[in-house]
């Protein structure tokens, strides 16, 4: 007799178990899309079996095929989740039940809205590249595709349009005013994000898809970013490392694989150490005021993909559109098309009050200090001092702002901090020059010096923590040759002190 399979305790071993057995079952032969899909349909049976079908329990409650197939974990909808054909229906379904006056006329709207929800796309009967061209297709919703029927002239247009504008002219006869004005509001709103969608696309399906995501994660309507899977980082580790696992066995190169690990895992945490319950702030705003709204922010915040949109736009959004970037398009292109690292964006480094400190900053700011404790020694020195950790408040905070000002010194000489691998080797720094030593080492004493004094320190011929005195409290024309030193051999080693978190000194 078989013995029974125990039931996962949890969603991430339930994805974890799915993939594993979808992997043995099919030798191992999956495209990297169909892991994916795997994993989001295990999530959704998994929640669904432990919540209950507690929408089905309301007899009134309406939902369109689709949302219910989604909860219910069915792959056919997890199918049009990932290549986002019935986008439409998902952006727009709540807002057509909240204006039909009763369930019925809900779902007739639903269903003229539904473009594919009883067409299976079939993912795992599909090529590489027949997966592709539909996610091209249908992803970004420019609304321009003809279906079967289209001939008929009652039902040409774009997309779903005229069968809702079919639907809502049906219901006239009897909807009430207030209904009507609300379908036809909702109408007019789709025909505004349509022409929005199709201007963008004129660059092509990636790049209007590059240009979509961040206003769909702010307005948080449609499963392919609002799914609760993309809040569990033990589910997206799972994820993110079979995904890496397959593409090197489908013999991508082993470096840009790694790079999709390292961006994966630094979107997943930039996100969850930004994660809110709070609703988006801007949610109620539709797509093309929220598209300029970022188009303005990426022109602001030039650099926002290697590290975020500032005070502009909420902080968790830069981390989440490019998790979601990274799985859902890294899946169907391949891993070279990871958006850049996140985490050791020399914007972080030197943002007050960045709730990071206690990983990038502090640990540069510990591997800094034991340098230090080096050179003291080997300069036959006292150590105060043994450890980081022993240091009183003050002075690791001096040690954080140290780190948080190499980046402004190294401005000075031309020099920008950029994350490992983002850019040719050719204009990487390793090493400074003995004069670019100097130039960095005396802005470095003098940004000390301004530290110290607004501290209330000032100068003595000896140490002295209670009064304040200290003899490196001068010009560093005055500083004892073995101060200057340690000063030299800090500045020296930034090259290598930053590449231990990933990050690089770019010409």
């Amino acid at each position: 007799m078989r013995k029974a399979r125990s039931r996962a305790t949890n969603p991430a071993e339930a994805v974890q178990r799915a993939l594993e057995h979808e992997l043995t079952k099919r030798n191992g032969d999956m495209k990297p899309i169909e892991l994916v899909k795997v994993a989001i349909s295990a999530y959704q049976s998994f929640t669904f079996n432990e919540d209950g079908p507690m929408a089905d329990a309301d007899p009134c409650a309406v939902e369109s095929a689709d949302s219910i197939g989604l909860r219910r974990g069915t792959q056919s909808a997890v199918d049009r989740l990932l290549f986002n054909a019935n986008y439409w229906c998902a952006a727009y379904e709540k807002r057509i039940v909240a204006a039909c006056d009763t369930p019925d006329d809900a779902r007739a709207c639903l269903q003229a809205v539904s473009v594919w929800t009883a067409h299976t796309l079939k993912l795992n009967t599909l090529s590489p590249t027949e997966t592709v061209a539909i996610f091209e297709r249908f992803c970004p919703p420019f609304a321009l595709n003809h279906r079967r029927g289209s001939h008929e002239r009652s039902r040409t247009g774009k997309g779903p349009l005229p069968d809702l504008k079919r639907a809502i002219d049906e219901l006239r006869p009897h909807a009430s005013q207030r209904s009507l004005e609300a379908l036809d509001e909702i109408v007019r709103s789709m025909e505004r994000e349509a022409a929005d969608y199709e201007a963008l696309g004129v660059n092509g399906s990636l790049q209007a898809l590059f240009d979509i995501l961040s206003a769909w994660c702010l307005q948080d309507r449609i499963p392919l970013v609002n799914g609760a899977w993309w809040n569990d980082s033990r589910v997206m580790e799972n994820l993110v490392n079979a995904l890496h696992q397959r593409f090197l066995e489908l013999g991508f190169c082993e470096s840009a694989c790694d790079y999709f690990l390292d961006s994966c895992l630094e979107a997943l945490d930039a996100y969850h150490r930004d994660l809110s319950s709070e609703p988006s702030p801007l949610s109620e705003l539709d797509i093309p005021q929220l598209i300029a709204l970022v188009q303005t922010a990426r022109e602001t915040y030039p650099n926002f993909e290697s590290e975020d949109y500032g005070d502009a736009l909420p902080s968790w959004l830069i981390g989440k559109e490019q998790l979601i970037w990274n799985i859902v398009v890294c899946a169907l292109y391949g891993p070279a098309s990871a958006r850049p690292l996140l985490v050791d964006s020399p914007a972080l480094l030197a943002k007050d009050g960045y709730a990071g400190k206690t990983d990038v900053i502090t640990e540069l700011a510990q591997t800094s200090f034991m340098r230090y404790t080096a050179d003291r020694i080997a300069s036959q020195t006292d150590m105060e001092y043994a450890t980081f950790a022993s240091l009183p408040t003050d002075l690791r905070n001096s040690s954080i702002a140290y780190i948080s000002s190499i980046h402004k010194k190294l401005e000075t000489l031309g020099y920008e901090v950029l994350p490992a691998g983002s850019c040719y080797p050719d204009r990487c720094v390793s090493a400074f020059t003995a004069s670019e030593v100097e130039c960095l080492a005396i802005l470095e004493h003098r940004r000390w010096l301004r530290e110290r004094q607004k501290a209330g320190w000032h100068y003595g011929p000896a140490k002295n923590t209670i009064l304040k005195e200290s003899p490196y409290i001068v010009p560093w024309e005055e500083l004892p040759d073995r101060a200057k030193e340690w000063n030299r051999s800090a500045v020296r080693s930034i090259p290598s002190l930053l590449a231990s978190v990933n990050l690089a000194v770019v010409r």
